[in-house]
């Protein structure tokens, strides 16, 4: 079995990321979403040991849940605004954390993992209501296939892809 074509790829890579710019920025954007924050990331398991790496503005965030509690816990109100986004697919073959016996090109494109670069303005409101002004800001992501969607049993809606990397940077 080969890679999907390139135009495949570049087709789920787009809609791919369609999908998780506009549930990614939601869920910081919401309070009541914010508990979600973990899930768009990758859970280290037996096959693929490797944690989510966060960084912000140069610092570096230990895990997903201290970045959600940060959000949760710290951040007022905010309002991310996604003015543009690309995305490319790195690898059309990703394989880690699959069982051997599913190692191997995947036609369909559901191994493709995938950049996503998004810029865009956003302001953060204190908890006590002091409203900061409007910043631009950079973030790359890093998005690999998401091994439990791939199950015939997996829960509906369950997210494809995952974030394996984030660099978050505000602009000038």
């Amino acid at each position: 079995m080969s890679n999907p074509t390139n135009d495949v790829q570049a087709e789920l890579a787009t809609k791919a990321a369609d999908i998780f710019v506009e549930s990614f920025y939601e869920a910081l954007n919401k309070p009541n979403l914010r508990s979600t924050i973990t899930s768009f990331y990758i859970k280290p398991s037996a096959l693929a040991p490797a944690e989510a790496s966060i960084t912000i503005n140069g610092n570096i965030v230990p895990t997903p849940s201290a970045f959600q509690e940060t959000f949760e816990n710290k951040i007022g109100k905010t309002s991310y605004e996604a003015q543009a986004y690309d995305a490319h697919v790195i690898n059309p073959n990703y394989n880690i954390g699959v069982e051997e016996s599913k190692l191997g090109p995947d036609k369909d494109g559901r191994k493709i993992s995938i950049a996503v670069m998004v810029s865009g303005q956003v302001k953060y409101t204190s908890k006590n209501g002091d409203e900061g002004e409007d910043r631009g800001f950079m973030e790359n992501f890093v998005l690999v296939p998401n091994v439990e969607a791939r199950n015939p049993k997996a829960p509906k809606g369950i997210k494809k892809w995952l974030i394996q990397s984030q660099i978050f940077r505000l602009v000038l």
